[in-house]
């Protein structure tokens, strides 16, 4: 898939923008401030009708000064197109595919796919095992729409669940009946994600090689709630009667796939506490890549943003991944210079304006 046009209204620092984008690599460049950024995020809110930036959509509507932000866009689906627009406002959003109202993320995220990847997400394996968490139940709602509701049934179990821990007199009855109904759900969200991390490993290594150029073993280690499908539910009913005095004291569930985590070995060494901050980088930006690689069909392939990816890297890995990159169907790269490379189009930011440049075809 891929954005052929996107407007926008009273967007950040963008009061009225209008661009067509092409297919390939394009790089969006100006000085720091000039809202590159700013228009990669609106490409990624068309995905999940979320920021990666802020929590609150308020702060995306134009300096506060405008009542309402609007995206328009049209993505292109193989022979397909789909216009998708999102009403952003005090009341909160709206979105409609092809002028039809929808009221489900879900059928938003089947439509755009976006993968990105972050100058803070260099951190990944430093920071807490809930932004961890948060990057895998993502990925993993873009390929199996099942998956997103079988976690949004454990999480709506499990507030439920922590409500009653909260109050004065609990019923144990109906805490051992939401951790069976926990347990269920948790059984097919281990299996989703154990095949999901085999998968992962398979294109890992390879993508990592190509874009660090080192030939450095590296693999994601998955450290479930429970690694025993034959006997899960067993072991799982044990293990929160085990831990019912303790959930009673904290006023919570102590326990459960809601707490998984996984972190990377690189050459058999914890990278969180071993690895180089460049070796970080790379590892992380194979891993957000690695999801374009599980889907067949062109037309679902992902869209992908790099925010400020080019900055810390050497001329030599420079080229290296921009040479790697034209295997993918779409990029956006945030840059404070422009490429002048074959087949890549550069636009110019600069002023709250955008000019695009056209694709440099080489001497």
């Amino acid at each position: 898939m891929i954005i052929e046009k996107i407007k926008l209204t009273n967007f950040r620092n963008y009061k009225s923008l209008s661009l067509l984008f092409e297919k390939g690599i394009n790089i969006f460049y100006g000085n720091n401030g000039s809202g590159k950024t700013n228009l990669a995020e609106a490409i990624y809110f068309l995905s999940l009708a979320k920021s990666f930036r802020t929590s609150s959509d308020l702060d995306l509507i134009n300096n506060g000064i405008n009542d309402f932000a609007l995206i328009n866009s049209y993505i292109e689906k193989g022979k397909n197109y789909k216009k998708i627009d999102i009403y952003i406002s005090k009341d909160g959003k709206k979105i409609s595919i092809d002028d039809k109202n929808i009221n489900r993320i879900s059928l938003l995220s089947q439509e755009v796919n976006v993968i990105y990847f972050l100058p803070r997400d260099v951190n990944l394996f430093k920071e807490s095992p809930k932004i961890r968490r948060n990057f895998l139940n993502i990925s993993l709602s873009k390929q199996f729409s099942e998956y997103l509701r079988l976690l949004n049934d454990y999480e709506k179990v499990l507030k439920l669940r922590n409500e009653i821990l909260k109050e004065e007199h609990r019923d144990l009855t109906l805490l051992d009946v939401y951790a069976d109904q926990l347990i269920s759900y948790s059984i097919k969200i281990f299996q989703y994600r154990k095949e999901y991390f085999n998968k992962l490993n398979i294109f890992l290594p390879e993508i990592y090689q190509k874009i660090s150029l080192k030939k450095s073993l590296i693999k994601l280690i998955y450290l479930p709630f429970i690694n025993d499908l034959n006997n899960f539910k067993d072991i799982a009913k044990k293990k929160y009667k085990d831990a019912l005095e303790n959930d009673l004291k904290l006023k919570r569930t102590t326990i459960g796939i809601h707490l998984e985590d996984f972190f990377i070995l690189l050459d058999n060494k914890n990278i969180t506490l071993y690895g180089s901050q460049g070796e970080n980088r790379m590892a992380v930006l194979s891993l957000k890549l690695v999801p374009y690689f599980l889907i067949n069909e062109k037309e679902n392939k992902p869209i992908v943003i790099l925010d400020d990816v080019l900055s810390e890297l050497d001329d030599n890995n420079k080229m290296n991944l921009l040479n790697f990159l034209k295997i993918f169907e779409q990029v956006f790269i945030t840059s404070t210079k422009k490429i002048n490379k074959e087949n890549i189009t550069n636009y110019f930011i600069s002023n709250n304006n955008v000019s695009k440049e056209g694709s440099y075809e080489g001497r």
